[in-house]
């Protein structure tokens, strides 16, 4: 082998044996909370008592919210079915009276009646020229 990597193999063995020397021991390691005192799960139980007492404090506050008997409003709300647009005198047309009857075979309706002339005369027949 060469003396340069057998050098740098040397260095590297110092190194992993004063890193061995440094690092904890493995079971220190494996249950990190069982040595501090402390339960593991206890976190996760607060979390799970935090979550249950805001979605109890959720429901309740809706159940009060919808059963809340509601004021009626004091001044009256327009309606959107008494609303008329400005612009409603542009679809009265004329003779919308006649699209509103239905019509009557055999009876002529009342402006018919009063667009008849009333003189009784002698008819003149026009005569065609050639």
């Amino acid at each position: 082998m060469n003396s340069d990597d057998r050098e740098l193999r040397e260095h590297f063995a110092a190194l992993r044996r004063e890193e061995e020397a440094r690092a904890p021991e493995f079971s220190a390691l494996a249950a990190p909370g069982r040595s501090q005192g402390r339960p593991l799960w206890s976190g996760r139980v607060v979390a799970a008592s935090v979550c249950v007492a805001a979605i109890t404090a959720a429901g309740l506050w809706l159940e009060t919210a919808l059963h809340r008997p509601h004021a009626e409003p004091a001044t009256p709300v327009a309606s959107i079915a008494g609303w008329k647009p400005p612009t409603d005198f542009l679809l009265e047309t004329p003779g919308r009276e006649l699209l509103q009857t239905v019509p009557v075979i055999g009876a002529l309706p009342e402006y018919a009646k009063a667009a008849a002339p009333h003189h009784k005369g002698v008819q003149v027949k026009k005569t065609v020229l050639p």
